[in-house]
């Protein structure tokens, strides 16, 4: 019962690790058909990694060392979507990248936070 219980929990911690990424090309592809499926597959992607880096960035980050994302407290769910659809569009040698990268890469290129350096000069 224990070697199959190990043998089980060794393939579990492994198949991650095997699996391949998804890339920006399959998550454009999804993003711009127009079935209900890929549509929420699309928005689910990027809008939880938006939600992750808000969370890493409020939670864990607060000396803001890494993550560079700053998003508008008003900002719609479609404008984030939009967002990665026109980065993609215009970084097409990056299609074969892993999505999550992708997505990340568009929303700091619109969406950097101000520099501690601007906020000290606003300060004074």
């Amino acid at each position: 019962m224990k070697k199959r219980l190990l043998i089980l929990f060794t393939c579990f911690i492994t198949s991650p690790l095997l699996a391949e990424s998804l890339t920006n090309q399959e998550l454009l592809k999804a993003c711009k058909d127009k079935g209900i499926g890929p549509q929420n597959f699309c928005y689910g992607f990027i809008i939880s990694a938006a939600n992750a880096a808000q969370f890493y960035r409020n939670i864990t980050d607060i000396e803001d060392e890494y993550i560079d994302i700053c998003f508008p407290t008003n900002i719609s769910n479609k404008e984030i979507v939009d967002l990665y659809i026109t980065w993609i569009e215009k970084n097409p040698s990056l299609g074969k990248s892993p999505a999550f990268v992708g997505v990340s890469s568009s929303f700091s290129t619109k969406y950097s936070c101000p520099s501690k350096k601007t906020e000290k000069k606003k300060a004074e």
